[in-house]
């Protein structure tokens, strides 16, 4: 599952972002895309809409994660990927934060639990 930021501050980096996004290879990942602010927002990357543009929460993620696997029935995402500045007004407390992939633009962690994975987008680029 990915999701990608559209806050605010993250607003002007949306080609940046969908340029990460799509640099999965597809034989490797089946990218369940959405973006998110203060909720999460369903999209795909062959539309490339974007929803949002608010505040910034990461908790929103896990309350979409918890409330989607509950109603269609299915195990935990595999793994997570989040593309971000970093910036949050809340902390988040994911059920499993090992399978958790935080690629940030800036190196704002203060919000992001230690046990989950955290990577420079730069590194990547």
């Amino acid at each position: 599952w990915f999701f990608q930021d559209t806050s605010g501050s993250c607003a002007g980096l949306k080609d940046r972002f969908f340029k990460a996004a799509m640099s999965l290879p597809p034989d490797r990942f089946d990218v369940k895309m959405h973006c998110f602010d203060t909720r999460v927002y369903e999209t795909t990357l062959e539309s490339r809409k974007l929803y949002g543009f608010g505040g910034t929460s990461f908790s929103c993620i896990e309350s979409y994660i918890q409330q989607d696997i509950l109603k269609r029935k299915v195990d935990y995402p595999k793994a997570i990927f989040v593309i971000t500045d970093g910036e949050s007004s809340d902390n988040i407390l994911p059920q499993i934060p090992e399978k958790w992939h935080w690629f940030l633009s800036n190196n704002y962690r203060y919000c992001i639990p230690a046990k989950s994975n955290v990577y420079l987008l730069k590194d990547f680029e």
